[in-house]
């Protein structure tokens, strides 16, 4: 009998053993709103990093028309890139654990509520109200006037950076662009004084259409305008505060491997890592210096707390 108990000892030890993290995660899978390089890049970081700390862990990418109901649903962990992919998913996924990555904190605020005993987070796209205002804080600090145009789609996210003003020192003009507001009207309205033009990931404004009007509205208004992206900073924003796909691809490799140990997935969270771009071309033109690049991104981590 003590033979036999050793035997059956050993044989579950063994199978604890085996299961490992990655038993715990079953297999994972990607789902990608499309080929766009920065999802691509994304994807491709995440991979590595899971490969290097757990070599175990099945990962398996799909692209969003290849990701029908059975293959959604038989992941452990399901992560979206991208807000199609997010918009889409959510429609079949029925398992416990989701996590979407590169969309903004409105979309997924109006993404419909997880079901019962399953759990869901993110890494948004966009960055945090506190880290956009104290970019200008730091950089622009004889501007304290933040001038703000949006759409109705964008009210929440106005609202929050609004109440994180409050704790700043900056005083904050915004104006709604509707058919009876046009984005001109609100653009005039806002900068009548000096400012700096925040623009917010809001498409009904901030489009392909509209980008350059907006730039050089605010480059005659001597407002400098503070983009979301390095692609901005190209076309004429003095500065923005963005995250790269590595960056946002290192945060969502971490919260695969804590749930892959067992652990329950983190509220949703802003990009953790991010880089500021500058356009001093633009800035010298109406006569602001801004300190390098560099020097504003460690700045920023030293406000926040964070290692630089």
């Amino acid at each position: 009998m003590a033979t036999v108990y050793r035997v059956l000892c050993g044989v579950v030890l063994a199978l604890c053993v085996g299961a490992g993290p990655a038993i715990g995660a079953g297999h994972t899978l990607l789902v990608v709103s499309d080929g766009s390089p920065a999802y691509q890049q994304t994807v491709a970081r995440i991979r590595q990093r899971l490969s290097t700390a757990q070599p175990a862990l099945q990962v398996e990418v799909s692209t969003l028309d290849a990701a029908d109901d059975a293959r959604i649903n038989a992941a452990e962990i399901v992560v979206t890139i991208g807000t199609q992919a997010a918009l889409n998913v959510v429609k079949h996924h029925r398992g416990t654990r989701l996590i979407c990555a590169l969309l903004t904190q409105q979309t997924y605020q109006r993404l419909p509520p997880p079901p019962p005993g399953a759990q869901r987070s993110a890494v948004f796209l966009d960055q945090p109200p506190r880290r956009q205002l104290a970019l200008i804080e730091t950089a622009l600090p004889h501007l304290t006037r933040v001038a703000i145009v949006h759409s109705a789609t964008s009210r929440d996210h106005v609202d929050q950076i609004v109440d994180a003003a409050r704790s700043s020192a900056l005083s904050l003009e915004v104006a709604e662009v509707s058919d009876a507001h046009p984005l001109y009207e609100a653009l005039r309205t806002t900068l009548n004084q000096p400012a700096v033009l925040l623009a917010i990931p809001d498409t009904t404004v901030f489009n392909n259409f509209t980008i350059q009007n907006v730039l050089l509205t605010a480059y005659r208004k001597r407002a400098p305008v503070v983009g979301f992206s390095p692609a901005y900073v190209r076309a004429g924003a003095v500065m923005a505060v963005y995250s790269t796909p590595d960056q946002v691809g290192d945060q969502v490799a971490g919260v695969i491997l804590a749930a892959a140990a067992g652990e329950d997935l983190p509220p949703p969270a802003y990009p953790r890592d991010f880089l500021v771009s500058t356009n001093p071309h633009v800035a010298r033109s109406m006569s602001i210096e801004l300190p390098p690049p560099t020097a504003l991104a460690a700045a920023l981590k030293q406000r926040e707390g964070a290692p630089r």
